[in-house]
């Protein structure tokens, strides 16, 4: 899946004791905790990252397919979406496994606090690591609203950059993002919700960085 994957996972990553005074917005705070600080062991209490990659990963293979037509039309010279909507499917499913582990690395390296590569090729992901720690810095979240069904709720944000080169890179964005509370009372970030409106301005967003990389 390219940079495309890579990128709306890093986009999403960009968001900011609980028993019933726990919240989703208390939720999505100590996940910005936990990213500032590189603290894999307290971000895990609030998101399981690798059943996320997992599932937004199948979930984003869908979108790519049902807009083929589409993004064949919009990037005439991008070999990925010269083929079909089959074939990115089982291109996706077949490389799943490569695709995860590659995250897997990223996300060992950034908590790790591995040093950014002189060269990108040096250390990808380290070099992929470090970018999202600087993207990161160079968004701004403000969080628009919440929204509730029993045990699950959606959380509006605004996610939108700065000035910088990789602010304006972000530009502006808007997530849905899905939480569920468990029987401790505990909230969990889980899905993003709004992946079909979002999918096209990712994949504007990863062209631009396989263009320039």
């Amino acid at each position: 899946m390219k940079n495309f994957f890579v990128t709306i996972c890093a986009a999403t990553m960009l968001l900011t004791g609980c028993g019933q005074s726990d919240s989703p917005e208390a939720a999505l705070n100590e996940i910005s905790i936990a990213l500032a600080e590189r603290d894999a062991a307290k971000l895990s209490e609030r998101v399981d990252l690798d059943e996320f990659f997992s599932a937004t990963y199948d979930a984003a293979t869908v979108e790519l397919a049902a807009r083929y037509d589409d993004y064949k039309a919009r990037y005439p010279d991008d070999p990925y979406f010269q083929f079909s909507a089959e074939f990115i499917t089982n291109y996706n499913a077949e490389h799943k496994a490569l695709h995860m582990k590659f995250l897997d690395g990223v996300q060992s390296a950034y908590f790790a606090k591995i040093p950014a590569p002189v060269k990108p090729e040096d250390n990808p992901t380290a070099y992929v690591a470090n970018e999202f720690d600087l993207i990161r810095q160079a968004a701004d979240v403000t969080i628009k609203d919440t929204r509730f069904a029993d045990d699950r709720a959606t959380v509006i944000l605004d996610v939108q950059g700065d000035n910088s080169l990789r602010g304006q890179f972000i530009g502006q964005l808007t997530f849905e993002l899905a939480f569920r509370r468990d029987a401790d009372n505990r909230w969990h970030f889980e899905a993003i919700e709004n992946l079909d409106a979002l999918t096209p301005t990712l994949v504007d967003k990863a062209e631009l960085v396989w263009i320039n990389f």
